[in-house]
């Protein structure tokens, strides 16, 4: 066992977030931490990692076990990637450095000392691979795909970007356990499916915390979830979890419906004794319902409980009109620039009304940007981007700008449509906000919180087109599958953009991915769309990519940085001679 946590307890300013966990993490194995937002993962991996030491129970390590840690936020840091990736090296080549300019200014006893604390410092350097440093350092970025900004400052990556270089950082000791907070935040579906492929072959133990079904699909043998500060244990992946989890309640459900109806007799029994022995003088029946209360009571207490699944999730009834329109969208002669950067160019296609389509591509493509543009400036006059005359729009923006964060929730929602307190919360209510919630301010939502009052926007104003920007991001795994519940009911037309498989599998029909500056349309679901695009990279030239991909990542994982280096120097050569 690499690291086992026996009767784990953590409190915070009164409240019980950690209440006697016990779980253990094996070689080699692949771990996924699951639970609801707040439930406690985030402040489990800090007692794991040792950066939180406040708690009661123990946690026991292998002696020498090297942990390597990728947070769910980076970090500010006003270098490069490349100096992010040896900066823990920073301080002690500061230190050399001093020192031999020491040894130019002493002598004798003085001299003497400075070459002592020179050799130590020396051993540290070269204990941590200090001569190395930089070469394992682009190894990684240029297995991770980053080689092309390692003189980029960290601050100016892209979110996806930084995840990398997180995870890269963490990967630079060769752990042992490798531990990650939402590792797949802001990568497209292209790096999520580099990072499964990466994880599901990393040759050392990975707990990994995600919201991501897909990637727990294919990367874990077993899950851990927390549930009122308690862990209960899954062997399996995500999928395996939660059937054995629905199993489990159904046959709890079927002995809770057995149970209750013995309860029903006993106390229809007990209240029959009773009513007896109260109008009777004979001393036996008050006996009899003494026993009757007893047997009632023990009963009670070994009965089976009602059982509990998916507490507290979202309950989303979007609008069920339908519109008398044909044409929900049409996209044509669409053009568009970021700056020098065209984004599009004499882009076009259409929607039906009661289509569900996912728009998907590489980040940076323009996704969001043509959102943007088609929620603010689209309407049925607007010839580029025309919308269904009769369509209502709802919006979920991924930068959920679409309140005043200086408004409290009421006073949003009121003026939207004036309809009172009373009624703003029975909508709400169903997307988890409570009656104090009303009164806060938008800017002090969480993201989770926000995306849920988005969604809870859209149902409000009864929209029948829904353009949904990224609606899962944010959101535990419960909430993503009301979501999902909802959206199957929904009867109106939906364009969204998600990196979330999962998501896209359960919610569209048809695939628009934005391709050399174009919208190119596929009929069919996601997984068919990928599954169609995995057949693709099977031509030579694509196949002998992904070989060297595998390979550079085989020798990075066995510390063979230098052949790492090469291979992925070559990657990249081979990656500029196919575009």
């Amino acid at each position: 066992m690499l690291m086992t946590v026996q009767n784990l307890r953590k409190d915070f300013a009164g409240t019980t977030i950690l209440d006697g966990v016990d779980f253990q993490i094996d070689p080699f194995k692949k771990v996924g931490l699951i639970g609801r937002n707040g439930a406690g993962k985030t402040t489990l991996l800090r007692l794991l990692t040792g950066s939180d030491v406040d708690f009661k129970g123990r946690i026991a390590r292998v002696p020498g076990l090297k942990v390597g840690f990728a947070g769910q936020h980076f970090p500010s840091f006003g270098g490069t990637a490349l100096e992010w990736l040896t900066t823990d090296l920073t301080p002690l080549a500061a230190e050399l450095a001093h020192l031999e300019d020491l040894m130019g200014c002493s002598e004798g006893a003085a001299l003497e000392r400075v070459l002592e604390e020179y050799g130590k410092a020396r051993e540290r350097w070269d204990a941590a691979g200090g001569d190395s440093a930089v070469d394992r350092a682009r190894t990684l970025l240029g297995t991770l795909g980053l080689s092309h900004r390692e003189d980029t400052m960290a601050a100016k990556l892209s979110g996806g970007e930084q995840n990398l270089l997180a995870i890269a950082k963490a990967l630079g000791d060769r752990p042992d356990l490798l531990i990650l907070d939402e590792p797949g935040n802001h990568l497209d579906v292209w790096g999520q499916a580099w990072l499964e492929e990466f994880l599901h072959d990393y040759p050392a133990a990975v707990l990994v915390v995600s919201h991501n079904r897909t990637l727990l699909d294919r990367t874990v043998d077993r899950i851990l979830e927390i549930e009122e500060g308690r862990i209960r244990n899954w062997a399996g992946n995500y999928s395996t979890h939660r059937l054995e989890k629905l199993k489990q309640a159904c046959a709890q459900g079927l002995n809770f419906n057995a149970d209750k109806k013995k309860l029903d007799r006993l106390e229809a029994l007990v209240k029959k004794f009773r009513e007896i022995a109260s109008v009777t003088a004979d001393p036996a029946w008050g006996k009899r319902l003494h026993a009757r209360q007893t047997q009632l009571e023990k009963f009670r207490l070994q009965a089976a409980s009602e059982p509990e699944v998916d507490r507290a999730k979202l309950e989303i009834a979007f609008s069920g009109r339908v519109s008398g329109s044909t044409l929900a969208l049409r996209v044509s002669h669409y053009n568009r620039a970021w700056g020098e950067r065209v984004l599009f160019q004499n882009a076009g296609f259409e929607m039906e009304v009661g289509e569900r389509v996912a728009l998907v591509g590489p980040n940076g493509c323009g996704k969001t940007t043509f959102l943007t543009d088609l929620v603010t400036t689209g309407g049925w006059e607007n010839p580029n981007l025309r919308i269904g005359p009769s369509l209502r729009v709802g919006y979920v923006s991924q930068k959920q700008e679409v309140f005043d964060p200086n408004q409290t929730v009421l006073e949003e929602f009121e003026r939207l449509k004036p309809t009172g307190r009373q009624a703003v919360h029975g909508l709400l209510g169903r997307f988890l906000f409570g009656w104090n919630d009303l009164d806060k301010t938008i800017g002090s939502l969480s993201g989770g919180e926000l995306n849920r009052l988005q969604l809870a926007r859209a149902v409000f104003l009864e929209a029948d087109f829904l353009i949904l920007d990224e609606p899962t991001n944010h959101l535990d795994i419960p909430s993503r599958e009301g979501v999902e519940e909802g959206l199957a009911d929904f009867k109106g037309t939906l364009l969204t953009v998600s990196h979330d498989r999962y998501f896209l599998d359960q919610t569209v029909t048809r695939i628009v991915e934005v391709k050399n500056q174009r919208f190119d349309s596929w009929d069919g679901t996601f997984s068919e769309f990928w599954a169609a695009q995995k057949a693709l990279d099977q031509d030579p030239e694509e196949s002998e990519l992904r070989a060297l991909e595998r390979k550079a990542s085989e020798y990075l994982a066995a510390g063979r940085y230098g052949e790492g280096r090469a291979t992925a120097a070559e990657l990249e050569k081979q990656r500029r001679k196919s575009k």
